[in-house]
């Protein structure tokens, strides 16, 4: 039997543990009747917790090689959106703070719309304690897709400086 190649099988690991979260999203439980200062404290707290673990992983990254940065990004990516799905779908247990937001997956597909900029609108929050909660998840997916879309570009512009001949290369005005 031939063995697998090891981009394959990374690449593999990758889709394992990006449904191995998911299949985590769906069964921890949700707090149920959580009040809006202690939704506020957990979620604050997670945002905090996830935000540093993406700024060492990004930290990581930057040091692995190039299937890895893109493996990476995935999986942080998921998690982003598995983290803020099961946010919101806890948030809307509290009556009057979603629209059409009743299952995981409900609140799966609010937050890949959202970080997509779809937004079609069937599914929003209306209560104050969602909205400051979702402005908090697009700021937060702002500033990861930035981090991710800077980490990405530069990789694709080191290669293509790579395979260009030095008297083709843009001067960089960085170094001496």
């Amino acid at each position: 039997m031939k063995a697998l190649h090891p981009d394959t099988r990374s690449s593999l690991g990758t889709i394992f543990i990006v449904a191995a979260a998911t299949a985590v999203y769906y069964v921890i439980p949700v707090p149920v009747r959580l009040g809006d200062d202690a939704w506020a404290l957990m979620f604050f707290c997670g945002t905090v917790a996830l935000g540093v673990l993406i700024l060492l992983a990004v930290a990581r990254l930057l040091r692995a090689g190039e299937g890895g940065r893109a493996r990476g990004l995935i999986v942080l990516l998921s998690v982003t959106v598995l983290f803020f799905s099961w946010a919101d779908k806890s948030v809307a247990t509290i009556p009057g703070q979603f629209a059409d937001l009743h299952t995981r997956t409900d609140a799966l597909y609010f937050n890949v719309s959202t970080l997509s900029t779809v937004g079609f609108g069937d599914v929003h929050p209306i209560g104050q304690l969602a909205r400051a909660a979702v402005t908090l998840q697009i700021v937060f997916n702002l500033v990861f897709l930035g981090v991710a879309i800077t980490m990405i570009s530069g990789y694709f512009r080191s290669r293509a400086r790579g395979r260009m001949r030095p008297s083709e290369r843009p001067a960089d005005h960085d170094t001496p």
